[in-house]
């Protein structure tokens, strides 16, 4: 059977009286070789005729439906090119014409504010209003829709050591407690404004600061071997990457009372000491970090704890595009959120996956972001850090306050690309060689250059060395301190598969578990998904360049420090 042909519908064209000058086109009686087909496809773009002399070609006519058709075909291929480059086209054309682009995929996108329906202004006072009227419900109201969102089976959220003996608590915040919890927020905050404080951040709060003054570091600490710790930081950052930032060190007033050691600090690290007060009898003393943020002048920072080990010069992290995106970063940590925690219930959200708490060894950030409401958001992370007895059992420390306050906010921020690796060697947390991997560290990654916009194959290289686990063990053997990472072979921050690649604190170590077969093609049972855990020698990694061979004399130091009492 002959397949079927639609027919195609013809026109006839009206013809012209021919031009009683000497014509360029072609008369009717011209030869039939010569003269255009009186029968044309309707929606032909263009009439075409010949030159009787020279065979040039030239319109005849365009009728306005062949220009209409013209234009479109023009705007479809110039549009994805303007979309490529869009940031060079004033505003766009004043529109969204793609809401996504596929060559930027490996970056996140900010998140954590508000849905844009529901037109929120980024103001204080609006997003006070819109937490305080906010449901307050039950643990049974808000209990399905939350582990719906974060489930139980995923990231063994349901074994983080935070988590023991926290539910039987969280279920007994009533509505009257969440309003009460709300109600704290505001009036904190209030209290501020009394005191003279500013909530939102404007531009007369630098006018008396150089501005080469108001982008900086900041690390915390000033005694034993906190103090012998930041110096290998400051060593890193001084002589080794050769940052040029200011910065700033602060501490607690029985703390750095040696004028010597002050004096050796200052000229030889180019730092400026600064004292705050509040120190912790219990000895976490996190909320240094808060009145450290306030307290400086500093309108962008970048803050590292005394345990960090800087492998990138920190300046280069400030033009990157996640931090350009919301004026924040934070970097991840191992576990995920319970979704029973009553957080979610005061804060008026449902627990998302789409997050990980933030390890808070390390951030970057902007006061003058979210409109000014950045600021806000310190201010209210330190009122939830000094109110202990209300956050204490649903916070672990810090590094969830910051998160918390931007979601009772409403306020987007952003998560650094790359899941951490696992940094160690194969030795036992006594110093023991072992056929075994134990991962006492953090390499975090570092961030999206402008340059790698367009390039989804682009992976960041590590920025710092946390030393989280490490600075607690003794006896370790320096040439295995920090001789390999493991990560998962899919490690965006973004990625479904990390389901697969298990981070868990075992108390000894930080271990990568990979649940399932190797993803790999060639593996056998392979899950065809290309997921895994590889291990790398770090100094691979880092090039085998001058900053491993730093590193490397590093550890030595590292571990002296740890041996003494």
């Amino acid at each position: 059977m002959s397949p079927f042909t639609p027919q195609s519908s013809y026109i006839r064209l009206p013809t012209s009286t021919p031009s009683p000058t000497p014509t360029l086109i072609s008369s009717p009686e011209s030869s039939r070789s010569n003269s255009p087909s009186p029968f044309l496809l309707k929606g032909s773009p263009i009439v075409l005729t010949t030159m009787s002399s020279n065979k040039r070609f030239r319109f005849t006519s365009i009728r306005p439906i062949q220009g209409f058709l013209i234009l479109s075909i023009l705007a479809i291929i110039t549009i994805p090119f303007i979309h490529y480059h869009r940031e060079n086209v004033n505003d766009y054309f004043k529109s969204q014409y793609v809401s996504y682009d596929l060559s930027q995929k490996h970056i996140p996108i900010a998140s954590g504010g508000l849905e844009k329906h529901l037109n929120i202004p980024i103001n204080l006072e609006s997003r006070l209003h819109y937490l305080l009227s906010r449901p307050a419900l039950f643990q049974w109201e808000a209990e399905l829709q939350n582990r719906h969102s974060c489930p139980f089976y995923t990231f063994s959220r349901n074994t983080y050591f935070f988590h023991d003996d926290k539910p039987e608590k969280w279920e007994k915040i009533t509505p009257n407690e969440i309003r009460r919890y709300r109600s704290k927020i505001v009036d904190y905050l209030r209290s501020v404004e009394r005191e003279g404080g500013k909530l939102v951040w404007d531009k007369s709060m630098e006018s008396n600061v150089p501005e080469a003054d108001r982008k900086g570091i900041i690390l915390t600490g000033g005694e034993g071997k906190t103090l012998a710790r930041m110096k290998i930081s400051l060593h890193m950052l001084r002589n080794v990457l050769h940052s040029t930032l200011p910065i700033e060190v602060y501490h607690f007033p029985d703390e750095l009372q040696d004028p010597i050691e002050r004096e050796k600090l200052e000229t030889e690290f180019d730092v400026r000491l600064k004292e705050v007060g509040g120190k912790s009898s219990d000895g976490k003393s996190w909320h240094i970090k808060n009145s450290a943020f306030l307290a400086s002048n500093f309108t962008e920072f970048i803050y590292m704890d005394s345990d960090n080990i800087p492998l990138v010069d920190p300046r280069t992290l400030f033009d990157s595009i996640e931090y350009k995106q919301s004026g924040s970063v934070f970097w991840a940590d191992l576990n995920k959120d319970h979704p029973d925690n009553a957080i979610f219930r005061i804060l008026g959200r449902t627990c998302t996956d789409d997050h990980w708490p933030a390890e808070s060894g390390q951030l970057l950030f902007d006061k003058r972001a979210n409109n000014g409401l950045n600021l806000a958001i310190l201010h209210l992370s330190n009122h939830m850090m000094i109110n202990p007895d209300m956050y204490g059992f649903l916070s672990y420390g810090d590094k969830d306050t910051f998160r918390y306050s931007f979601y009772a906010l409403g306020l987007p921020y952003q998560q650094a690309p790359k899941i951490f690796a696992t940094t160690g060697g194969y030795q036992t947390q006594n110093g023991e060689s072992s056929l075994d991997f134990c991962g006492h560290s953090m390499i975090q990654w570092g961030l999206t250059p402008q340059s790698a916009k367009h390039d989804p194959t682009y992976h960041p290289p590590p920025a710092f060395l946390h030393t989280i686990l490490a600075k607690h063990r003794q006896n370790l053997q320096p040439s295995k301190l920090f001789s390999h990472l493991k990560r998962p072979r899919k490690d965006g921050i973004s990625e479904p598969l990390l389901v697969r690649t298990l981070y868990e604190f075992t108390g000894d170590c930080f271990a990568l578990t990979l649940k399932g077969p190797d993803g790999a093609p060639e593996a056998e049972n392979s899950m065809m998904d290309n997921q895994g855990v590889d291990t790398y020698q770090l100094k691979d990694v880092l090039g085998n360049g001058h900053i491993w061979n730093e590193l490397e004399k590093l550890s030595e130091v590292f571990v002296k420090i740890n041996a003494n009492n």
